[in-house]
């Protein structure tokens, strides 16, 4: 850091209120500066002082602007980054919806092949089985009719 700057005792008021206020007006030629600031009674440690302060001001607000377009810059980023999400977001969402309704689809007609197929081939009981089922029934009854008496002749005597 510089050491504070003294005041020169010849140096006009307006000079200082453009130091402490907004910049002056940038001149083309370095030397007009120079001169300028020697006819206000700055010494060369005085001017040099005062260069590195106002490169340092001038950084300062390099700085600040470059921070505020950064600034501006990310935040239009993030924004589109924002619209950029939502839309592939609808995207997914739209392609998660075809692809259901494509599966239900491929799994309703599958269901229906399956079951036309199962309707078509079901077994249905063939005549032979049902004579075979009646005849196994009548000879069951028969059968317990027959052990039936046996137990009544031998309990009652007849």
């Amino acid at each position: 850091m510089t050491d504070p700057i003294k005041r020169p005792q010849n140096v006009p008021s307006e000079v200082l209120q453009r130091v402490h206020g907004e910049p002056p007006p940038v001149p083309g030629d370095t030397q007009i500066v120079v001169q300028q600031l020697r006819a206000a009674g700055f010494s060369e440690d005085q001017q040099a002082a005062l260069t590195t302060a106002l490169l340092r001001v001038l950084a300062l607000w390099t700085q600040q602007a470059t921070r505020g377009d950064l600034q501006t810059e990310l935040h239009a980023g993030e924004q589109r980054l924002a619209q950029q999400l939502d839309t592939l977001r609808e995207e997914i969402r739209r392609e998660v919806a075809q692809h259901a309704k494509a599966l239900r689809e491929e799994l309703q007609s599958e269901f229906a092949r399956h079951a036309d197929l199962l309707h078509a081939t079901r077994i249905r009981p063939d005549r032979r089985r049902d004579v075979s089922l009646w005849l196994i029934t009548a000879l069951l009854v028969l059968t317990c009719a027959g052990v039936g008496l046996l137990v009544a002749r031998s309990v009652l005597g007849w």
